[in-house]
């Protein structure tokens, strides 16, 4: 997966998200442009993973209606980086390497690591 698939998952998730709520008339059209809009300007091609997932963790601040597709983003950011992350930070400290641990950490917290996607097989 490049960032501009997950790029292009999350553009679908939001017109799906737009087109179910207009289906139920829980948003207006000019409501619906507006979510458009915002995704649009927030979420660009040729963005990095890293830059992908801090655009996405800011589209539901002005947007509450899009949070049910950052909140799963950002679960899968937690599960797959920052667990990953304090792993390595807990190996660190064992090794006695306190100040890469730190750096690591702190990393983590400002959603700053350099991430390279690794895709798993799964049988269906």
């Amino acid at each position: 997966m490049t960032p501009d698939d997950l790029r292009q998952q999350i553009e679908l998730a939001v017109v799906e998200l737009i087109k179910a709520r207009l289906a139920v008339s829980s948003i207006t059209e000019e409501r619906a442009q507006a979510l458009s809009q915002i995704v649009l300007d927030t979420v660009k091609p040729g963005m990095s993973f890293e830059a992908l997932y801090k655009a996405a963790a800011k589209l539901d601040d002005h947007a509450p209606e899009l949070a049910p597709i950052v909140l799963p983003l950002m679960r899968q950011y937690e599960e797959a980086i920052v667990s990953q992350a304090q792993n390595t930070v807990s190996n660190l400290i064992r090794e006695g390497q306190y100040d890469a641990a730190t750096k690591l950490a702190q990393k983590a917290i400002n959603q700053d690591i350099d991430l390279v996607w690794t895709g798993k097989a799964t049988a269906s």
